[in-house]
């Protein structure tokens, strides 16, 4: 059972190994709520996503976890997730939501006997209920999962959904592919180094910019046709999808790329930059520098949200200028808010505990303080999200 904690920016989680205090600008919170949105944040490394909310003045983690989350991405009803063998979709559920809040969940014993089970209905099962529906009530949005795909590990990194359904990048494939209920994936394009689809990681493709409904830009750390390869050779890519052509190279370790306004913004992280790119003149300018390995980007309006990881003491990253400019206990992990014009850092988060890793980042619009039930968890058994369509009925 997944469990649930939710943990202010100083609390440490007593039911959970991992320690997610951190410290923040005080505008931080302020923010959010004056942009009316939250964050949903990935972290394989602790295993967890994370709900970045705003409530009374404050900052709040909700901290849910699942195997080795990796790409998210959001629309205003939906939010999907991709983990190591799975990729879950999310619906936002008022039926289930209305629910909660009218109290018609909060005594299990006042329920049909058919919605009992006297050998899951022990004393822990009954406090992560309740726990989990004092979640939800405090919540602006409930959102429960509907689907899920089984993948194999393909290592999934950026997921997005396009005119043709959901696209992942198959980072074990070499390759870009969709997802349906007939297949583990459908490929869809590898880059032109790439011979065959084979799960040997080749090139580490790991980004994925959509364009119109479609993937249009991704990056790769190197442009070699061997297993692994990228783990002893770096020369980063930015690649358009559309015509093959490497638009960039020299990159460092690139991720989280993200069309708009006509340009391309993309972290090159193992500079522990932000980068932005004109297809048109093919111009790069640095945005940004930040202390840390930067990945996961979005581009909301006027402003840039980035995580930020530790460097890792391994000899795979040594070669990364970051690696040479700062030592892997002086980098940090957070989230960083930065103005997208001139590079500035207007807010940040730093993850003090034991939090090192991100890996993506998303917008949840229209929402300030949302709150995400897995079908692992406790109350999800009588959430109920339905539509009626009786034939027999004129309704």
């Amino acid at each position: 059972m997944q469990g649930y904690k939710k943990l202010d920016s100083a609390e440490v989680s007593e039911s959970l190994p991992i320690d997610f205090s951190s410290k923040y600008s005080e505008n931080f919170p302020k923010l959010l709520k004056a942009l009316g949105v939250s964050l949903v944040v990935t972290s394989y490394h602790a295993h967890s996503v994370m709900l970045i909310r705003s409530k009374d003045g404050k900052l709040n983690c909700g901290v849910k976890k699942f195997i080795r989350p990796m790409g998210v991405t959001v629309s205003k009803d939906r939010l999907t997730i991709s983990t190591a063998y799975r990729v879950l979709d999310f619906k936002a559920s008022p039926q289930s939501y209305e629910t909660v809040q009218q109290g018609s969940l909060d005594d299990l014993t006042a329920m049909s006997k058919k919605l009992q089970d006297k050998e899951r209905d022990n004393d822990a099962f009954l406090t992560m209920r309740k726990e989990q529906i004092a979640a939800i009530k405090q919540s602006d949005v409930l959102y429960t999962e509907r689907a899920s795909l089984s993948t194999g590990m393909i290592n999934t990194h950026d997921i997005a959904w396009g005119d043709e359904g959901l696209w992942v990048v198959n980072t074990s494939f070499s390759c870009l592919a969709t997802l349906s209920p007939e297949y583990g994936f459908k490929a869809r394009w590898k880059p032109p180094f790439i011979s065959e689809l084979t799960p040997d990681d080749k090139c580490h493709l790991n980004g994925m910019a959509m364009l119109n409904g479609a993937p249009r830009y991704v990056t790769t750390f190197n442009t070699t046709d061997e297993k692994d390869s990228w783990r002893e050779e770096l020369n980063g890519t930015l690649i358009d999808v559309k015509t093959n052509e490497l638009l960039l190279t020299g990159l460092c370790a690139p991720h989280s790329p993200k069309c708009h306004d006509g340009a391309v913004y993309l972290c090159d992280s193992g500079r522990g930059q932000v980068i932005r790119f004109d297809p048109l003149n093919h111009t790069k300018n640095v945005v940004c520098t930040l202390p840390g390995f930067t990945r996961g980007l979005i581009v909301f309006g006027d402003l840039i949200i980035v995580g930020t990881s530790k460097m890792r003491r391994s000899d795979a990253v040594q070669t990364y200028p970051l690696a040479k400019q700062m030592q892997p206990d002086e980098t940090q992990c957070g989230i960083w808010v930065l103005n997208k014009h001139n590079g500035e850092i207007i807010s940040h988060i730093i993850f003090s505990g034991d939090v090192e890793q991100l890996y993506d980042i998303a917008v949840i619009p229209e929402s300030t303080y949302p709150e995400l039930m897995s079908a692992d968890d406790a109350v999800s058994a009588h959430l109920f999200e339905f539509s009626k369509e009786l034939v027999n009925e004129k309704i």
